[in-house]
């Protein structure tokens, strides 16, 4: 979608309609990412009033839902709502501490259910709580659409509804869960916590087992979180809306509740959330509340067994307004990002975005534009692979509304690309980029003693260079093995041409056909047009001839001994090669500037990218290092030309990678730069990055006429320009 003049939220903000089995309007239902889905879990049908314990999964490579049918189904699961110590009816579970899950044979889902949690351990997800209705109260029938849902007032409805409401409230009865439940991704199957117990592989030793009841009072609408292998399980409230001050741990490898004790704060979904931020070795605990006059704290909270609370909201700083139904996410390193519906005096409400910096303590907004003041979104999950927040909800329907009946959309998603805003989830890399280390040093050796190892890892199979590199490997080893090719010019039997005419660099083809399948089938049908076409004059019978008589070697070679040469993936030895008397070397053609060239032929052969290679293939590992090798603007122009040359060459992991250091390589000096780059290979997620970096900046540019504001042609600096209106 091309983005609106001055718009900068089209550049990083995306929206798409989902497909599939959409789940239906919920109220209170779970979502949880694991493995590139959302997982959907649970809630109350909005219009039908019934529970449910529907699983839903969301492909978010393509936004497709599909309705999972888990074993047991949502018909046979009213049988067991008070299993599992689970109903509040019930007590609190077994006195021995144990859940109470059923032992292996048994796979029967949990009972329907909604403001539970669920939260992801390795390919499974681990149910807890929640509120359910008694066995007799669900089979009276279904009751209205606006039902009484937790956590706040009943709305206003129409009469029709409120009769309906207040039938279906006479013949139903709540009930308070406390067991918990674990689904299996991969199986698709609702399994017993046993299978867990092996599962665990986590360094940190299990907790003692501890003495007496350590059952959780039953609750809904809590917080959890995981350390390790151990379920934490914090607030929530009761029947009676208070909160339930408890804090709990569930040891995932033993199957057993661990901890149970009081916790004096009062927390919960609607007003608080809890995330773990590995890099400063604390969990943060973030509630606010007294809306009208919103007051907010924030919490470290140690890792079990001592969960010790310590109040830090004093650090606290540029805070954000008082959010309902917050939720936080690791984006980075030291940062959270939390969102939550933003309810104005006036009675509007949108959704609205924050970071928390752990370091400084120090809140941030994230600014979307016009994007989340229209529709209902709400529940977000963030998509680690591509640091990516992604949002559910209809943009058709007004958030007020549906905030009042805590309804739950799934229809639609818009995804926001926190790697635009500069927010990066993996280590800048160092210096080289992606350095390639001791294996450089390595290559070079070997290649200066003429040695090369062509042995498979049993010690007996030769391997052609193409097998060599055929895996893809970018470990240290593999990128020796690709650089000792790179040093023994005798493995070439290709001239590389760039976009000028000239031969940039020799290459063996087998190695650019193996890395480059997509293009290697662009050269095979030049190489056969050139071939038809010297066969079609004088040599034709002396091409034939040669012909025949490398069919013949390449039969015998498997009857010889092992040749001191690699041999090419075309299956012969290149002294084996009869040509053609005016044949010569493969001439392959890359529409590219020469330093673009060798940087590509550098990765297809070890699987990193240097740009030091656009000195020369071997100029890596060379030291001194060539003059000018860290010249920032330098590296950033070879990258976003590297770029384009990926993306016109559907050279997907390569653009990937190369996207991913350009974002590292952002400043205000190099912003100018990498802009034209991201706007000649389409890239809206760098744009705005480039945009957003030039913000403070663009002013004194645009009168220095020395700064590399005008070093990109006149259409990329107009394009970059609109984007300031106060310029223009």
């Amino acid at each position: 979608m091309p983005a609106a003049d001055n718009d900068l939220t089209e550049l990083f903000i995306r929206s798409f309609k989902c497909t599939g089995d959409v789940p239906p309007a919920l109220v209170g239902s779970s979502v949880t990412y694991l493995d590139g889905k959302a997982y959907v879990f649970g809630g109350r049908a909005l219009h039908s009033g019934k529970l449910s314990n529907d699983i839903y999964v969301c492909e978010l490579r393509n936004f497709v839902w599909r309705r999972i049918e888990a074993d047991g189904g949502s018909g046979s699961a009213n049988a067991n709502a008070n299993a599992n110590g689970g109903g509040s009816g019930s007590g609190n579970g077994n006195n021995d501490g144990s859940t109470g899950i059923a032992d292996e044979a048994m796979t029967a889902p949990p009972s329907p259910r909604f403001f539970h949690s669920c939260t992801a351990f390795k390919h499974y997800l681990i149910v807890f709580g929640g509120m359910g209705l008694d066995a007799d109260a669900d089979a009276l029938g279904s009751g209205a659409p606006g039902v009484t849902s937790p956590l706040g007032s009943a709305p206003v409805h129409s009469i029709q509804d409120d009769r309906q409401q207040q039938s279906f409230q006479m013949r139903t009865t709540k009930t308070l869960l406390g067991d918990i439940s674990v689904f299996d991704t991969v199986a698709e199957r609702w399994i017993s916590s046993r299978v867990l117990e092996s599962a665990s592989s986590d360094d940190s030793q299990p907790l003692s087992v501890p003495e007496g009841n350590m059952s959780p009072s039953p609750r809904y609408a809590h917080l959890s979180i995981l350390f390790g292998s151990r379920l934490l399980v914090v607030g929530g409230q009761d029947l009676e809306e208070q909160y339930v001050e408890e804090l709990n741990v569930f040891d995932l490898r033993l199957g057993r509740w661990l901890l149970r004790s009081p916790f004096p704060r009062a927390v919960g979904l609607y007003r608080s959330f809890i995330a773990s931020v590995p890099e400063a070795g604390s969990t943060l605990l973030y509630s606010n509340y007294s809306f009208a006059s919103v007051k907010r704290a924030i919490y470290s909270l140690s890792a079990p067994p001592e969960c010790m609370l310590k109040d830090i909201s004093e650090h606290m700083s540029g805070t954000p307004p008082g959010l309902r139904f917050p939720r936080g996410h690791l984006i980075d390193p030291h940062t959270i990002v939390m969102t939550g519906t933003l309810i104005s005096t006036e009675g509007h409400s949108e959704l609205s975005i924050w970071t928390l910096d752990a370091r400084s303590m120090r809140w941030e907004p994230i600014s979307c534009g016009a994007k989340f003041r229209a529709g209902s979104w709400n529940q977000s999950v963030v998509d680690p692979r591509t640091n990516t927040l992604v949002l559910f909800g209809d943009s058709r329907r007004d958030l007020t509304y549906d905030y009042q009946r805590r309804r739950l959309n799934y229809s639609e998603i818009r995804t926001v690309d926190l790697r635009a805003l500069g927010y990066m989830r993996v280590p800048q890399p160092g210096p080289a980029l992606e350095p390639v280390g001791a294996a450089v040093s390595a290559a070079v050796a070997r290649a200066a003693s003429s040695t090369l190892v062509r042995t498979g890892s049993n010690g007996a199979a030769p391997v052609s260079p193409a097998q060599a590199l055929v895996g893809g490997s970018s470990s240290d080893s593999g990128v020796e093995i690709g650089l000792q090719l790179l040093y023994f010019s005798q493995f070439n039997d290709a001239q590389v041409f760039g976009a000028d005419g000239t031969c940039v660099a020799t290459a063996n083809s087998g190695i650019l056909r193996a890395r480059w399948p997509a293009q290697a089938q662009v050269w095979l049908v030049a190489d056969a047009a050139a071939s038809a076409s010297a066969a079609s004059g004088n040599n034709a019978s002396a091409a034939a001839a040669a012909a025949d008589e490398n069919k013949k070697r390449v039969h015998r070679r498997t009857h010889r001994p092992e040749s001191s040469l690699i041999s090419g993936d075309y299956g012969v030895e290149s002294d084996d090669v009869v040509a053609p008397a005016d044949a010569g070397p493969k001439r392959y053609f890359i529409e590219a500037s020469r330093e673009v060239i060798c940087v590509l032929l550098f990765f297809l052969y070890t699987g990193r990218i240097d740009p030091l290679a656009r000195f020369g293939l071997h100029a890596v590992g060379v030291e001194p290092a060539p003059a000018g090798a860290n010249d920032e603007l330098a590296i950033a122009g070879v990258l976003g030309d590297l770029l384009v040359a990926a993306r016109k060459y559907s050279l997907n992991r390569l653009a990937l990678r190369t996207v991913n250091l350009l974002r590292y390589k952002v400043t205000e000096t190099t912003a100018p730069i990498i802009y034209e780059a991201a706007l000649r290979a389409d890239h809206h997620g760098l744009q705005a990055r480039c945009v957003i970096a030039l913000k403070d900046h663009i002013g004194s540019f645009r009168v220095d006429r020395k700064s590399t504001l005008y070093m990109i042609s006149n259409a990329s600096r107009a394009s970059l320009i609109r984007y300031f209106p106060k310029l223009n």
